[in-house]
């Protein structure tokens, strides 16, 4: 039977030219159509790429392996020639089998190995709601090209051993070779693997379109660090969530370029009353644009936001799978953000949507300013009453999704110490008379807030942003109310961050054997452009 398997096996060139192909058609779609990213493994690029380096990976390894054994059998020296020393190392078949395995792709074949005991670890470690062992985590990355912070020190230093032992020993022994070369490139591969894990070359990936799934509907928040938290909305059996993340660019263009605009403007006083919808709008639909969101799940996600108790998926769809921020309740600026975002799918999908579920729309943004469906005479929630009225209607729809209580700091101001803003450009742009009360303060913003929105969530959106401004975080109000349960991130961040190491181990491996890389090229097997 080993036989019969092995004899399928190809050759050693022809399995090297199909992994090398392989990869650079790869690195092609990936820079061109991007990533889709989903919690689910069918749905990730990232595990598909690691799958398709690994398998091509051990098909040459196997091809590696049987010219070894091939040449081998129709050796005729014997291990027992004392011309050949007595030193198992320099015995002519081991030398056979070295000079042999300094051919195979080494670097991504261990890697590989070791890309599927931390997918083991970590899937074992969900299905048995048990801490991993550790193996591999994303605790000290701070970008998500210096793949090495994200091992322990013990498993990184003895991964190196691993990878300059199994690397070296077959690279020397090619000096009792014709050829010198294979081993020369073998060394030179090694030294750009190790480079690349620790950050040069840096991958070209995170420039790449990045699509997002029902399971991973993704929020980037506005930051100006190269880190921090990404909000999950709920996707199939899960609540909404918070993840840490290093800095996409892709995925934080929108809200660099527009919503960090903004709150510049806003810090410098020089913001218009239309600045903040007209820039979320913007982001919005950017966002929109690379959801593959099924019919199925927009469903979801309208149970949830229009609180149909009903929904078979109602339970599960409240959870907050993340802390929340001691002392904090939920009205805070970035969970503002998420909930615009859940709601413009919605409003989106109305295509897909069953006719009861679009009659429901209204609710919760304004028909009279769109052209969906549902009814214009429909009250959305915080527009149907003056000031704080409004407001607190607005702030009890949101405790709703989360079938939580109102926390009291979020609606009553009376008892608070909190003071109103000595100046507040809003009101006084709005042409509003000054606050006297921090209760007449919120009142007037909120007026403000729904006169210059669209929807229920972008005027909780603008109030809670102007707060943040003008107030800031106190009595309750903080920009950021969920907060990550720890620093490890969830497996899409696991697999992002290891993007890096995949392109450090190709290029490494291509290193290799780029005389044959060359020799395609001049052949015209791969296209120069």
């Amino acid at each position: 039977m080993f036989t019969g398997i092995i004899d399928l096996v190809p050759s050693i060139e022809t399995a090297r030219i199909v992994a090398c192909l392989s990869w650079l058609l790869l690195h092609r779609t990936l820079s061109d159509s991007g990533f889709t990213l989903g919690r689910r493994g069918i749905n990730n690029t990232d595990a598909k790429s690691a799958l398709l380096i690994g398998l091509t990976s051990t098909l040459w390894s196997a091809a590696a392996i049987k010219a070894a054994l091939a040449d081998v059998e129709s050796s005729s020296i014997s291990d027992d020639d004392d011309s050949y020393g007595v030193l198992p190392l320099t015995s002519p078949k081991v030398l056979q089998w070295l000079i042999i395995a300094s051919s195979a792709p080494i670097i991504t074949q261990i890697l590989f190995a070791f890309w599927l005991l931390c997918m083991a670890d970590l899937l074992l470690a969900r299905w048995t709601n048990r801490p991993s062992t550790r193996l591999w985590r994303g605790l000290n990355s701070h970008t998500p090209f210096i793949w090495s912070a994200a091992l322990p020190s013990t498993v990184y230093r003895g991964l190196l051993i691993v990878f300059c032992v199994a690397v070296t020993v077959p690279s020397l022994a090619t000096a009792y070779s014709p050829s010198t070369i294979p081993g020369i490139l073998s060394l030179l591969g090694l030294v750009i693997f190790v480079q690349g894990i620790n950050g040069s070359p840096r991958n070209p990936y995170t420039k790449s379109s990045h699509w997002y799934t029902d399971s991973s509907l993704r929020i980037a928040l506005p930051t100006s660090h190269h880190e921090g938290t990404m909000y999950i909305l709920p996707g199939p059996s899960t609540g909404i969530d918070a993840v840490w993340s290093p800095k996409i660019r892709a995925e934080h263009t929108e809200a660099d370029a527009e919503i960090m605009t903004l709150f510049s403007h806003m810090r410098a006083d020089r913001w218009v009353m239309s600045e903040p919808l007209q820039r979320l709008r913007t982001t919005l639909a950017a966002y929109q644009a690379r959801v593959h969101i099924s019919g199925e799940h927009a469903e979801r996600l309208a149970a949830w936001i229009y609180v149909d108790k009903d929904h078979a998926e109602f339970s599960s769809l409240r959870r907050i799978e993340c802390l929340r921020a001691p002392g904090v309740h939920l009205i805070g600026r970035d969970l503002m953000f998420a909930l615009c975002h859940a709601e413009y799918l919605v409003f989106m999908a109305v295509g897909r949507l069953r006719p009861e579920t679009v009659a429901k729309l209204g609710k919760l943004r304004l028909i009279r300013r769109s052209g969906a469906g549902g009814s214009a005479d429909q009250e959305t929630v915080g527009y149907g009453r003056p000031g704080l009225e409004g407001y607190r209607e607005a702030v009890e729809h949101v405790y709703s999704m989360f079938g939580l209580p109102v926390d009291r700091a979020a609606v009553e101001f009376g008892d608070s110490e909190i003071l109103p803003p000595k100046s507040s450009f809003a009101l006084s742009a709005s042409g509003a008379s000054p606050a006297k009360t921090i209760e007449e303060y919120a009142g007037q913003l909120w007026d403000l807030s729904t006169k210059h929105s669209e929807s229920t969530f972008s005027a909780l959106y603008f109030f809670t942003t102007v707060w943040a401004m003008e107030v800031g975080n106190v009595g309750g109000f903080h920009m950021f109310p969920l907060r990550v349960r720890n620093r490890d991130g969830d497996a899409i961040t696991h697999l992002v961050l290891w993007r890096q190491a995949w392109w450090a181990a190709c290029l490494a491996q291509l290193v290799t054997v780029s005389p044959t890389i060359f020799g395609l090229f001049v052949a015209g097997f791969v296209p120069v452009s």
